[in-house]
């Protein structure tokens, strides 16, 4: 079972390595929404194959809106609740 720092790392690398965004930026960004760190509909797409898919859950309709933190917290949240 992943921790939440565990999963906003993963969360921060899908965004750097698969989403193209500056590792600087994301690093601090804990309390940013996708959308304010610019993730268009693509990128929230490829969050969730990368993310979401592999573990069976599916992303909440706001993820744009929630903080990375909010969103690894959620991830490890339903993650927990089906083992």
């Amino acid at each position: 079972m992943a921790t939440t720092s565990t999963t906003l790392s993963k969360l921060r690398t899908v965004l750097t390595e698969h989403i193209g965004l500056d590792q600087q930026t994301v690093s601090g960004a804990g309390d940013s929404s996708l959308t304010e760190l610019g993730v268009d509909s693509i990128g929230v797409i490829e969050l969730e194959k990368e993310l979401f898919e592999p573990h069976g859950v599916d992303m909440p309709e706001e993820a744009p809106t929630m903080t990375i933190t909010q969103i690894a917290a959620y991830l490890d949240g339903a993650t927990r609740s089906e083992n």
